[in-house]
C-alpha cells in the first residue's frame, strides 16, 4: 500500500471519502426511524447478559423507544446492572445508531454492547461506563475481536461497500485501547471531529497495518492500484503472546499472506512481520506447480494460528480445494525493524501493551 498521489488538483480520494461519509450520515439518521422497532419483538434479546467479579449487566429493554425524562430524549435499551461491591442496583440506557444488541461483556468497568445498526446493518460497538453510568464511546468496524486480557478490541475500518466499488477500498487494521480514553482512541485528535460526527464514529483506534497507516497514523483506505489494495483474509484475528503480538491474514495483488504484528513497542509503533502463504506444500506432489489447481485452491481462509514460540507461528489453513495437510509454519525475525518513523502529523507513541 503506497500514500495516495500529492500532485496539485483534485483529490479523489477525499471526495469519495466525502461521498461515503455524506451516504453513511443518511443511513444513521433513518436508523432512528421505524425500523428499529422490527427489533423489539426479538425474543432472543432478553437473555443477553454479562458479568464479571464488580458487576453484572443484563438487557431489559428491547429497542423500544420512550420518553426518559432524565435524558429528555429517546431510550433504545435499557440494561439493569448490579454493583455487586456496593450491593446497588440500578439502570443503565443505551441511546445511539445501535438498532439490535448481539453480546455483552464486562471489562475494566465498561460494559461493551456489540450490535448493529438497522439500514446498513453495520457493526457498532458501544462503551458504557457502569460506575458514571454513561455512554464513554462508540464507534463503528468489521469483525472486532477482544485480545485475551480484555485490554484491546482489534477490527477492520468500516466503509460501506455498496456505496463505493468494494475493490478501490483498501482494509486498514486498527486497534482500540479498552484502558485509554476516547479522545486518545482518535489519531486525528479531539478538534477534528467536533464537525465530523461521522468521522468520530468510523475514523477510530490505532492504525497497526498496512505500514502506510501504521507508520503515519492515518485512516485513509482510498487505493487506485488494484495490485496493493489490501483483503483481510477470513476467519479473523488471533491474539498471542499476552496480548503482545496478533496475527491475520491479508491478500495482495492475489497473494495471500500471514501477518503478525507484534506491539511490545506499544500501539504507536507496531512491528510487521509479512509472509507468503504458499500452498504448494500442502497439495499433492503432482499438483504443486499446476496452474489451475492453485487458482482453484483459492480463496483460503485462516482457522487458527498458534504461538509455536521463539520467533516461529503455526497457522491451520483451509481452502476450496482438499488439502493433504492443513497446517503451515512460519518463522519472522523476533527482532524486526518497526514502522516508519512518526511524522510531523503523527502523535508520539504513549501506549505501551500490558506485561
Amino acid at each position: 500500500m503506497v500514500p495516495c498521489d500529492d500532485r496539485p488538483g483534485w483529490d479523489f480520494g477525499k471526495i469519495m471519502s466525502s461521498i461515503i461519509q455524506i451516504l453513511f450520515c443518511l443511513s444513521v439518521i433513518l436508523s432512528f426511524g421505524p425500523t428499529i422497532n422490527a427489533y423489539a419483538e426479538d425474543n432472543t434479546q432478553k437473555s443477553i447478559s454479562a458479568e464479571d467479579g464488580e458487576f453484572r449487566a443484563v438487557i431489559s429493554g428491547e429497542g423500544e423507544p420512550w420518553f426518559d425524562p432524565k435524558t429528555g430524549g429517546r431510550v433504545k435499551f435499557t440494561f439493569s446492572v448490579t454493583d455487586k461491591v456496593n450491593n446497588r442496583e440500578y439502570p443503565v440506557y443505551l441511546d445511539n445508531v445501535t438498532a439490535k444488541v448481539f453480546s455483552l461483556s464486562i471489562i475494566q468497568g465498561k460494559l461493551i454492547v456489540m450490535g448493529e445498526e438497522a439500514n446498513l446493518h453495520s457493526p457498532v460497538t458501544t462503551l458504557i461506563d457502569l460506575k458514571n453510568r454513561e455512554e464513554a464511546d462508540s464507534f463503528i468496524g468489521f469483525g472486532n475481536t477482544l485480545s485475551p486480557t480484555g485490554r484491546f478490541l482489534i477490527y477492520r475500518k468500516f466503509y460501506p461497500t455498496q456505496t463505493a466499488e468494494p475493490p478501490v477500498m483498501s482494509d486498514l487494521v486498527l486497534v482500540y485501547d479498552l484502558s485509554d480514553s476516547a479522545n486518545e482512541n482518535r489519531m486525528r485528535g479531539e478538534d477534528a471531529y467536533r464537525n465530523d460526527p461521522i468521522g468520530r464514529l468510523i475514523e477510530v483506534g490505532h492504525p497497526i497495518y498496512p505500514e502506510i497507516n501504521a507508520g503515519k497514523k492515518h485512516y485513509r483506505v482510498w487505493v487506485p492500484e488494484e495490485s496493493k489494495r489490501h483483503t483481510i483474509i477470513p476467519n479473523g484475528f488471533f491474539w498471542f503472546d499476552h496480548d503482545r503480538k496478533v496475527a491475520f491474514g491479508d491478500q495482495i495483488g492475489g497473494e495471500n499472506f500471514l501477518v503478525v504484528v507484534d506491539l511490545s513497542n506499544g500501539l504507536a509503533r507496531p512491528v510487521i512481520h509479512r509472509m507468503e502463504i504458499d500452498l504448494r506444500p500442502l497439495l499433492r506432489p503432482e499438483d504443486r506447480e499446476n496452474p489451475a489447481i492453485l487458482h482453484e485452491a483459492q480463496p483460503v481462509k485462516l482457522e487458527s494460528v498458534q504461538d509455536m514460540k521463539n520467533g516461529k507461528v503455526k497457522a491451520r489453513i483451509s481452502s476450496a480445494m482438499p488439502l493433504r495437510d492443513n497446517n503451515l509454519e512460519f518463522l519472522f525475525e523476533e527482532e524486526a525493524s518497526a514502522v516508519p518513523q512518526q511524522t510531523q502529523d503523527s502523535p508520539p507513541p504513549t501506549h505501551e501493551p500490558q506485561k
